[in-house]
C-alpha cells in the first residue's frame, strides 16, 4: 500500500460512480490573531493497492503534529477493508480517503503536519503552514 497524494482543501466528496472531487485546495492558512480555529477543512488521501491486499483490514489513522513534532493536536482513525474490484478494473486501484475536520484548533503560527498512517506505518505527510497576518483596519468613522 502507497500513498499516491494528499491534500488539504474546502471540500471533497466521492461520486457514486467513484469520482473524486476536491474543491479549494491549500497549503496554508492566514490568521490575526492565534491560537486560531479553522471552521472546516477536508485532508483527502489516496493509496494504491494492489491484487495481494485485495479483502485486507488495516487501521487507517490521520495526525495532526505541532511543529516540534511533539504534540499531536488532533487524530482520526477508522477501520477499513480493501475492496476486491470486479474482474474488468485495473489491477492496482486507488482508495480514496477522505476526513473532515471541524474547528480545528492551530496554537501558534508555524509548520504542522498531517501524517497518515496505515497499521502504524507512515505512508506520507501533508505540511500546512500557519501564518500570522496583519489585522485589517479599522473603518474611518
Amino acid at each position: 500500500m502507497e500513498l499516491s497524494f494528499m491534500l488539504a482543501a474546502d471540500y471533497a466528496n466521492v461520486t457514486n460512480n467513484g469520482k473524486l472531487n476536491v474543491m479549494g485546495i491549500f497549503s496554508s492558512i492566514n490568521a490575526t490573531k492565534f491560537p486560531v480555529k479553522h471552521p472546516q477543512m477536508y485532508i483527502i488521501a489516496q493509496l494504491r493497492v494492489g491484487p495481494a491486499e485485495y479483502g485486507r483490514n488495516f487501521t487507517l489513522e490521520l495526525k495532526l503534529i505541532d511543529e516540534d513534532a511533539v504534540n499531536v493536536i488532533a487524530s482520526v482513525v477508522t477501520q477499513r477493508t480493501v475492496p476486491t474490484p470486479p474482474p474488468d478494473a485495473p489491477r492496482r486501484i486507488g482508495l480514496n480517503h477522505i476526513v473532515r475536520l471541524n474547528n480545528l484548533e492551530f496554537p501558534q503560527p508555524g509548520t504542522y503536519q498531517f501524517s497518515i498512517l496505515v497499521d502504524n506505518d507512515e505512508k506520507g505527510a501533508l505540511a500546512i503552514e500557519l501564518n500570522p497576518a496583519p489585522a485589517p483596519p479599522e473603518p474611518e468613522g
